[in-house]
């Protein structure tokens, strides 16, 4: 597993459905559950900038955070040399957020095989866990999978986006948000449906491929992992305060010119997996 941190501050109330109730929802219908929380249950006027089901964001996360790193996926840029001075969290998008990996770069693709205990090889693995909590998560008949491919480079591909309720954000993206008092073990509490802390900003520099990720990283846009989200981030930096894989709210935004440049002399990867200016790939 990987886990750990965030800030904190109290949300204004809005009307209905809660976060806490959707994300409930997600671990009983899985296939449908992102979307009714992306939509406010109800249009789609309730998504994105302005909308009052995700505290006026485009999308919801689970998090984890598993440390710096000197070498990414996104180049082998070194996480913390990113964003020193910049106000940046450098993460790790789930493969379902950047699921072009182009075959020529680095030995191409990210792949996976699953498998259950008895050898059977199945396309993905489930999980399951007490209703509202992940805590004793367990994949279901031992199953597991490992990653095949370099996975470098990623970049979302057109099925990521507000329709499917995932998120596009391949290497050199960002974003800003905030992290919520929900956390993975304790979903079904409708009191954690605030934000903690100021709103942070964060930029893709690494990837969590499904592989080696099941439970955490959705593997394409559209499917949810064990906690229910469509989306997860992985933090390279564990965010200040009280933090214990909670749940983010956020809305894909242009990375700052500063940090574009920073990635470009950093990063080798090719110039066409960069943001246009002024954009996001």
């Amino acid at each position: 597993d990987i886990l750990r941190p965030a800030p904190m501050a109290v949300m204004p109330s809005r009307p209905g459905p809660t976060i806490a109730a959707f994300i409930a929802a997600a671990l009983v219908a899985p296939a449908v559950a992102g979307e009714s929380l992306l939509r406010g249950g109800a249009s789609s006027a309730s998504m994105g900038p302005g909308g009052r089901g995700l505290l006026g964001y485009s999308y919801y996360a689970s998090t984890t955070a598993y440390g710096n790193t000197p070498r990414t996926a996104c180049g082998n840029m070194d996480t913390k040399e990113l964003v020193k001075g910049t106000g940046y969290y450098a993460v790790a998008s789930a493969q379902a957020m950047q699921s072009d990996f182009p075959a020529e770069l680095h030995g191409g693709g990210c792949r996976w095989v699953c498998k259950n205990g008895d050898g059977t090889p199945v396309a993905r693995c489930d999980y399951e866990h007490a209703n509202g909590t992940l805590s004793g998560s367990k994949p279901v008949d031992g199953c597991s999978c490992f990653q095949e491919g370099t996975c470098m480079c990623g970049k979302a591909s057109s099925d990521a986006g507000q329709a499917c309720g995932t998120a596009p954000m391949g290497c050199f993206t960002c974003g800003r948000g905030q992290l919520l008092r929900m956390t993975p073990y304790n979903m079904g509490n409708p009191k954690t449906d605030v934000v903690m802390g100021e709103e942070i900003k964060v930029v893709v520099a690494d990837v969590c491929p499904y592989g080696s990720n099941s439970k955490w990283c959705p593997a394409r846009p559209g499917e949810v992992n064990a906690a229910g989200a469509k989306n997860h981030l992985d933090f390279a930096t564990i965010p200040a305060g009280d933090y214990d894989n909670n749940f983010f709210v956020f809305s894909v935004e242009p990375c700052s010119w500063e940090l574009i440049e920073r990635m470009r002399a950093m990063s080798d990867c090719p110039a066409s997996t960069f943001p246009e200016p002024g954009g996001t790939p």
